[in-house]
């Protein structure tokens, strides 16, 4: 019989769902709404539904499938499954991975999202055939996935690679972490609309407020990428400055990570990309040693929304064997049995 995984990708907005089939190759796919605020009982629901989609997509059932993997925000237990704490998903200790065992009726394998995208990108995408890869991923709010000698990095923590809480301007706005002077806090497009905003209320204009008047909050990066191309000055100014920090982020880290490829993605980048790019580059040559970022590519995300799906089917499939290899079925219940 073919074998199948199946990939989840949970956010604070949406979930995505994708089958993959043994070579891994992608058979179907699923979206649906999280809906984070009717609870963390609700959102296990909808995963569930968004997984059974896919699978019908796919004209299988559970029983063709050998793995199932889920992409988190966190801090999470990838080890045990369980979520440590999730603002956005209401999540507190919640073992979302045991709890999908049951539901799917096979192991279920969790990871953190960004690295579930930043793998995706490693085994599938941008950065194919390096061993060495640095993950960013810029929307809501930015975070970072890390491969080192061709594995994900988890860190003491389990929870390496939060990238977007590294102070870049010490004493600068407050993030929703707590900190001062976080990436997230200065790049995301969080950031950027709380920027404009405030420019708005100093008496700036912006071609934004035609559409959205003083709802700035539903700015999406399409607008500020159409506002950007329409020679909106104060949009221009502040995604430069944005761009800027994020290449600062980078510099810091090419400096202590030494990466192959760095591969940025999310909704920010996909959407200006062409126009943030070779401002990155810059700012994050200024900030690297030369010796450092000599041979370093800094590459946009080719996988798009399927990255979280493909590198959370791909991360289960590996682990799955790897229990397999070492002949310990009981170490299915680290991973949510």
């Amino acid at each position: 019989m073919e074998r199948f995984v199946l990939g989840l990708d949970l956010g604070g907005t949406k979930i995505n769902a994708a089958v993959l089939d043994d070579a891994g190759n992608l058979i179907s796919g699923a979206r649906n709404k999280t809906e984070a605020e009717l609870g963390a009982e609700s959102v296990l629901e909808r995963i569930v539904q968004t997984g059974a989609k896919a699978l019908e997509g796919a004209g299988i059932t559970p029983n063709h499938l050998y793995a199932v993997g889920i992409g988190s925000p966190g801090p999470l237990d990838w080890r045990t499954g369980v979520i440590i704490e999730s603002a956005h998903l209401n999540f507190d200790h919640f073992p979302l991975g045991p709890r999908l065992a049951e539901r799917f009726g096979r192991p279920v394998f969790v990871d953190n999202d960004v690295n579930a995208g930043t793998y995706g990108e490693f085994k599938k995408g941008a950065a194919r055939g390096a061993s060495h890869v640095l993950g960013m991923f810029v929307g809501t709010g930015i975070g970072g996935g890390i491969v080192v000698k061709g594995e994900l990095y988890h860190g003491f923590s389990k929870n390496a690679g939060e990238v977007g809480h590294m102070v870049v301007l010490a004493g600068g706005p407050r993030c929703n972490c707590g900190s001062r002077g976080c990436l997230e806090s200065l790049a995301s497009r969080t950031a950027i609309v709380r920027d404009l905003r405030k420019a708005v209320k100093d008496g700036r204009k912006t071609s934004l407020t035609k559409q959205h008047g003083k709802r700035l909050e539903e700015v999406s990066s399409g607008d500020l990428k159409e506002a950007y191309q329409h020679e909106d000055k104060l949009v221009q100014k502040t995604i430069k400055r944005a761009a800027k920090y994020i290449g600062i982020g980078i510099g810091s880290l090419v400096n202590v990570l030494g990466p192959e490829v760095v591969v940025l993605g999310g909704g920010v980048i996909e959407a200006l990309a062409d126009e943030m790019l070779p401002l990155i580059e810059r700012s994050a040559a200024r900030v690297a040693f030369k010796f450092s970022m000599k041979g370093v590519r800094i590459v946009r995300a080719e996988l798009g929304d399927d990255a979280g799906v493909i590198g959370a089917a791909i991360i289960a499939s590996e682990r799955f064997e790897s229990q397999g290899r070492r002949q310990q079925p009981e170490a299915a219940s680290e991973a949510g049995r």
